[in-house]
């Protein structure tokens, strides 16, 4: 029996899935459990098998051989027989095969492989293509068998005679592992996604991560996955807005737990712990966690195999989880599987500090896969969310100087209805887009009152901005420019409601696209943020850079016909007919007065 079963792994570590044997009376079968969906399943008879019972009617001993008339035969031995193979000696006078001694099993995996690749060659029984994660074989006359798939993975053997089973375990864990961020809907409404977007400060954006599970890695079972997220300090992710999807089937909402300061010994249940009943409040039956490390980075873990236990680990004053698990426990899905996770988050103010182009509106992931043995995982893939910047210098259009007080109302659409709020900040000439409204208000669920409560700190510490000042005016300064941060890509309109001193205003409304023809626009302002209208030298004012979209927009003097429209046209009209009126008549005094003279 040692002889048999020694014969029997040796001879099982061959090919694109593998080489099997197996002892039967008269058939038996082979099943391929882990199998991938969709992947299709062949099976070559490339030796008969003969077996030796003892006593006891188990199998003792098992030999090969092949007949002349094996389609394998002649590439293998030659048309005589006499061919000298790499991997296998043929015995002429008996028919016999045996296996050479100190055979490299992943070589001679490749060599029956390319034998096969040509499609010459008759299966021993229909291919399958795999419905489910299970293919089986049945009613195969007892021999040694040679397993592909189009897939091109290896399996071995995990069990004898008379029924087999191999397990493929050559599915590659995290393929095709993706990080995408929305970016729009389609003409059905249905999300878009991409590796950027553009949002204005305070928009909900929403990211997902996807990625193909499988029960093994190689020859190691999995014990569970890990997603890894890291954030820029402009991202504020809403943690109870997660969803974690394993094929068709969401998972029960795991725990949170925070490191890094905020709740570093607590768990809490993410979602309303109210609406679950207290018999349901144990972290041991949730089906996924999530771990918040030092606010710019998280990890959710999710548990491949069944049974297992959650314990807090403490390190270094925090407190984080292990997850337990029985080694022999079954994994818990189909394999492969594919996993989607989607989250919302906030861009916070602090988009507006900086290169307004990229900043720290960064978020990159990776994913993490961990069997008995060792932790592997994908490269990190990145999204970005731009924020853009507009700005306007304001100059005479004859002088080139810069023109302070020229006031201008900011709008979405050309005629001039849907009103662009922002808010001055402590720099003059400066401004920030307000898409928040008030405390009381939300957007799509998320928490806007502490939204609003960290764009208002950002606010009075970095921009000295008064929140009571939303409007949609914005005025250039003595040095000629205004500027306004935080915008989504997109044309704006700006209307002149009001020129400098001494100019005319402008008649038709500027429009200026954010994310076009970025450049560096430049100003120079003091500490209490009084701007210059010159470059300074002076040690006093500081050089402040932005990089964005930005125009020349000029003002001229003189007197200016009333406009073409509106109430312009119907003075014009009544005037001008007033004057033809008056000559009508004059001319026709003045023709009597002549006729009465002569």
């Amino acid at each position: 029996m040692k002889k048999f079963l020694s014969i029997l792994m040796v001879l099982a570590m061959l090919l694109s899935l593998s080489i099997t044997a197996f002892a039967a009376q008269t058939n038996g079968s082979i099943t391929i459990t882990n199998a991938t969906i969709d992947e299709t399943y062949s099976v070559y008879k490339i030796f008969d098998a003969s077996i030796k019972k003892g006593a006891d009617g188990a199998a003792d001993a098992v030999s090969y051989s092949i007949a002349t008339d094996n389609q394998f035969f002649t590439v293998l031995f030659g048309t005589d027989g006499k061919v000298e193979n790499p991997f296998f000696v043929y015995n002429a006078n008996t028919g016999s095969v045996t296996k050479k001694e100190n055979t490299n099993d992943a070589e001679l995996i490749k060599y029956l492989t390319d034998m096969v690749k040509d499609g010459t060659y008759t299966t021993a029984k229909t291919p399958v293509k795999a419905t489910t994660d299970e293919v089986k074989f049945e009613d195969l006359p007892y021999g040694y068998y040679l397993i592909t798939s189009t897939l091109g993975a290896t399996v071995t053997i995990n069990s004898n005679t008379p029924d087999v089973s191999v397990i493929d375990k050559n599915q590659k864990p995290g393929k095709g592992f993706d990080k995408l961020i929305q970016n729009g809907v389609d003409a059905e409404g249905n999300p878009t996604w991409g590796e950027f977007n553009s949002a204005n400060i305070g928009d909900e954006i929403t990211y997902k991560i996807t990625f193909e599970a499988t029960n093994y890695d190689g020859e190691n079972k999995i014990k569970y996955y890990q997603v890894h997220d890291e954030k820029g300090d402009a991202i504020w992710v809403e943690f109870n807005s997660f969803t974690v999807k394993v094929g068709d089937t969401e998972l029960k909402r795991g725990y949170y737990l925070s490191q890094g300061g905020v709740n570093t010994d607590n768990w809490e249940f993410l979602g309303d712990w109210s609406d679950i009943p207290e018999a349901e409040r144990d972290r041991d039956d949730a089906q996924w966690y999530l771990v918040h490390f030092d606010y710019d980075k998280f990890r959710i873990t999710i548990p491949w195999l069944e049974n297992h236990t959650i314990s807090d680990v403490t390190n270094a004053g925090n407190t984080s989880y292990s997850v337990n698990f029985d080694e022999n426990a079954d994994s818990k899905f189909a394999s492969p599987i594919n996993v989607e996770l989607t989250y919302k988050a906030v861009v916070e103010a602090t988009s507006a500090i900086g290169n307004t182009t990229h900043g720290n509106r960064y978020n990159k992931a990776h994913v993490s896969w961990t069997s008995e043995y060792e932790t592997e995982s994908t490269k990190p893939e990145e999204v970005v969310t731009y924020v853009y910047g507009l700005g306007i210098l304001k100059d005479d259009i004859a002088s080139r100087e810069n023109l302070a007080g020229a006031k201008f109302r900011i709008y979405k659409d050309a005629d001039c209805k849907e009103p662009v709020y922002v808010i001055p900040t402590g720099v003059e000439g400066v401004y920030i887009k307000d898409s928040l409204g008030t405390a009381a208000e939300s957007i799509s669920g998320i928490k806007q009152e502490t939204t609003r409560k960290k764009y208002e700190a950002y606010l009075d510490a970095y921009l000295n901005g008064d929140l009571t000042k939303q409007d949609n005016l914005v005025v250039s300064q003595v040095n000629g420019k205004l500027i306004i941060l935080g915008l989504d890509a997109g044309t704006y309109y700006f209307k002149e409601v009001e020129a400098p001193d001494g100019y005319n205003a402008l008649t038709q409304p500027v429009p200026l696209t954010a994310g076009e023809d970025i450049r560096p626009f430049t100003i120079f302002a003091d500490e209490n943020g009084k701007v210059a209208d010159i470059q300074q030298t002076d040690g006093v004012h500081k050089e402040i850079t932005y990089d964005l979209t930005h125009t020349v927009v000029h003002n001229s003097k003189g007197v200016v016909l009333p406009s073409t429209g509106g109430m312009g046209t119907f003075w014009l009209i009544t005037i001008g007919t007033l004057l033809a009126i008056g000559f009508a008549v004059f001319l026709i005094t003045h023709k009597k007065m002549s006729v009465y003279t002569d």
